[in-house]
């Protein structure tokens, strides 16, 4: 019996351990935990956009036309460089960045919020819209991660002193 549990123990020490090691290279580099705040943020809000009707009223669309792919044309561009010259260089540093930069558009083509209010209302972890039982333990799961990555961060700032 208590193996089991010592076993359970140490099971979870080492899920948490990895966790940490990863998001937040034990709360030592504030900008990894930074960049899994944002990443798990705009997750989280393509999850509410596409699952919850109510988060569409934070969306100010854009009408298409000449600006909108000036924009999307601006985006794009970019992106297109810094892949190809991540590919060429191989640069593992700036592969976080990449990473990021393609979830801000995927955030953008899922959404079309180029003003980024349905984020910024998203982004109070303590705020749980219950919509249903499935939405809301998901959301739920995504609100405990970004606040545990949230006092990751403030730990590595007073690890950094920032």
């Amino acid at each position: 019996m208590q193996t089991e549990e010592k076993n359970k123990k140490i099971a979870w020490n080492k899920i948490k351990y990895n966790f940490d090691r990863i998001s937040s290279n034990h709360a030592k580099d504030w900008q990894l935990a930074l960049f899994w705040i944002v990443l798990f943020e705009l997750f989280s809000s393509i999850f509410e956009y596409e699952f919850v009707n109510k988060s569409h009223e934070y969306v100010s669309f854009i009408p298409s036309g000449f600006y909108k792919e000036i924009l999307i044309a601006g985006l794009i561009l970019p992106f297109i460089w810094l892949c190809v010259y991540n590919l060429v260089y191989m640069y593992k540093t700036n592969l976080i960045y990449l990473a990021l930069y393609a979830t801000v558009g995927i955030y953008l083509i899922v959404t079309e919020d180029v003003t980024f209010n349905l984020l910024l209302h998203n982004l109070n972890p303590f705020e749980l819209n219950i919509g249903g039982t499935i939405y809301f333990i998901i959301q739920l799961f995504f609100k405990l991660i970004i606040a545990y990555l949230i006092y990751k961060l403030v730990v590595a700032f007073r690890h950094q002193k920032l």
